[in-house]
């Protein structure tokens, strides 16, 4: 394991605040073991943060692509499975909790390369202290609070920051000029003359997204409006947004919003 991120693992924690309660934080790099886990469950929310390597969560039927900087919030008995895509073994921090009241935050969220930096700090900080297996202090309880806290931030805001730079305007425009039917990240990266890995970094810089999160974002507006505003079926509207699986788009849909695609239809149209 690289030295930047030395191991921890810090187990029965009883780290309290106002309706949470964390259990655990470990970081450690993915073992050939686990990087093709089969699907389990967990007792608490845990929180993902991937800070090396790429690869693929499943959450039930949903796959969700994740790579440097990707933040994952999986709530307690929610079925799971990581696949690792490439050579690199995935470095991944997590952290389970409890709270008093059901999660409100999104499932998935990107750190800005300057929070994942910041993130990083904690993290040397943290092991610093914990050279001693029981020397567990309170400055080693304030750094735990102060990383959830900033994951916290970036997947409680109702939207993703996005201040509209260059990157993101030209990947809005070849999402808009191509067309949602069959376009990937990949081929939007192509589009642009440039690698996804290369595209992705730049976003991140610029305003914490991927290309794949802007994707989805407007898969989920398109949808959402022609759900609201026209007579489509839900089989024209998943097909108008390249999803030709009318079942995946509405488990997709369901993950999205917490709805299905009628369900959430009826309620807009009153």
């Amino acid at each position: 394991m690289p030295k930047e991120f030395s191991p921890i693992l810090l187990e029965n924690l009883q780290i309290r605040w106002s309706g949470f309660r964390v259990r655990r934080v470990a970081l450690n790099q993915h073992m050939p073991r686990v990087e093709r886990l089969s699907e389990h469950v967990h007792r608490y929310c845990q929180a993902l943060l991937y800070l090396r390597g790429s690869g693929t969560q499943h959450l039930g039927e949903i796959a969700v692509p994740v790579q440097r900087g990707s933040i994952l919030v999986i709530p307690p008995g929610r079925a799971h499975r990581f696949e690792k895509t490439r050579a690199v073994r995935p470095i991944c921090l997590a952290i389970d909790f409890e709270t008093v009241e059901a999660l409100t935050w999104r499932e998935e969220s990107v750190l800005s390369s300057r929070d994942l930096a910041s993130i990083e700090r904690l993290l040397v900080d943290l092991h610093k202290r914990h050279l001693k297996p029981d020397d567990f202090s309170i400055q080693s309880a304030a750094l735990i609070l102060q990383i959830l806290a900033q994951l916290q931030s970036a997947v409680e805001d109702d939207e993703p920051r996005c201040e509209r730079g260059p990157f993101f305007v030209s990947v809005e425009k070849a999402i808009s000029r191509h067309g949602l039917a069959g376009l990937t990240p990949g081929l939007v990266a192509s589009h642009l003359g440039r690698s996804l890995d290369h595209l992705n970094r730049q976003l991140r810089d610029e305003c914490g997204m991927t290309v794949g999160a802007l994707l989805n974002r407007s898969r989920l507006e398109q949808s959402g409006r022609l759900l609201r505003t026209t007579p489509l079926t839900i089989s024209e509207v998943a097909s108008s947004i390249g999803m030709d699986d009318q079942n995946y788009f509405a488990r997709w849909f369901r993950h999205q919003t917490g709805q299905t695609p009628t369900r959430w239809r009826e309620a807009m149209r009153g």
